[in-house]
């Protein structure tokens, strides 16, 4: 097994050019590289990492899980790579683009301020766009009419990169004279006898927590979560929300109270991560390679980080 550190710039674009292409000629197409070499460079991947990393299966070459795992290491490291071999022709101060970022209300009203402000003082004649993600934020990043996807609803499709940005971390919200405070201990089923507040966007609890049966019939449906505090201070019911938005709005401004969750309630089986999400095209574009940066840094500073 080779040492992790010779691993190459070139190998690492043939993986990425595999993750999309799903295929070894194409692959080499793109890389403008003829098959024998890319071949080798696979091989050599194979060796590396002590994996096969893209196996045949069918007409196609799919990943393995370890290929899976090692996506979001490899995308970064050509990155840096990429952004190293453009520093002499990328200058962001002279940029003049608008940045195009999908994300839910509630992380962009946390990193949002953050990366308007840390765009503004890099890139003065630059902006970013902020849209909601819907049913086809996938078909825009493919397009091009949208730059990147923060912890986009839905599963992620084959073929994009991801980057683990944050780890979110959840209570439970309810008003502060709410009759569950008043007990020595609240259980799962102590929650179960209040309306609980669901917002039909969140990826967690949401619409499809709503289709599938698993929500009760006394459940409050809203249709975005900074709607949250009327109801809930106007009624019993409770609410799964992340623990920042409890501390900086619901707690703040409208005096809000915020338990754990009880030992034996678990709405999900590990704290939900958020993702960057990007089209393998724009990988290696030093602008937005700079930009996915910038982005990365106002999501964990805004939402802490991932490993945290």
């Amino acid at each position: 097994m080779k040492e992790s550190g010779e691993v190459t710039r070139e190998e690492l674009m043939l993986f990425t050019a595999l993750w999309e292409k799903r295929s070894l000629t194409a692959a080499a197409e793109q890389l403008g590289i003829h098959l024998p070499k890319a071949s080798r460079l696979l091989k050599s991947l194979r060796e590396s990492f002590s994996d096969d990393l893209f196996i045949r299966i069918g007409n196609t070459m799919e990943p393995t899980r370890k290929a899976s795992a090692l996506l979001p290491r490899v995308a970064a490291s050509l990155a840096s790579l990429e952004r190293l071999f453009a520093e002499n022709t990328f200058d962001p101060a002279k940029l003049r683009r608008t940045f195009i970022v999908i994300a839910n209300s509630q992380p962009l009203s946390r990193f949002g301020p953050v990366l308007l402000a840390d765009l503004s003082r890099a890139s003065p004649g630059s902006r970013v766009v902020f849209q909601q993600p819907g049913s086809g934020w996938s078909a825009r990043l493919s397009d091009g009419s949208a730059d990147a996807a923060v912890s986009p609803e839905g599963n992620i499709p084959n073929g994009f990169m991801e980057l683990n940005a944050s780890r979110c971390q959840y209570q439970i919200a309810m008003r502060p004279d709410h009759p569950l405070l008043r007990l020595p201990e609240i259980t799962a089923s102590d929650l179960a006898e209040y309306p609980e507040c669901i917002v039909e966007a969140s990826r967690f609890r949401g619409k499809r927590f709503l289709e599938d049966g698993r929500a009760s019939d006394k459940t409050v449906v809203i249709p975005d979560g900074l709607a949250a505090p009327g109801f809930l201070l106007a009624s019993d019911a409770w609410m799964v929300s992340c623990t920042l938005v409890i501390r900086d709005l619901f707690k703040p401004r409208y005096g809000l109270a915020a338990i754990p969750f009880p030992k034996d309630f678990r709405p999900f089986s590990e704290p939900p991560l958020l993702k960057i999400v990007w089209h393998p095209r724009t990988a290696s574009d030093p602008a937005e390679q700079w930009f996915r940066g910038l982005l990365e840094n106002a999501v964990k500073s805004a939402c802490g980080n991932a490993t945290a």
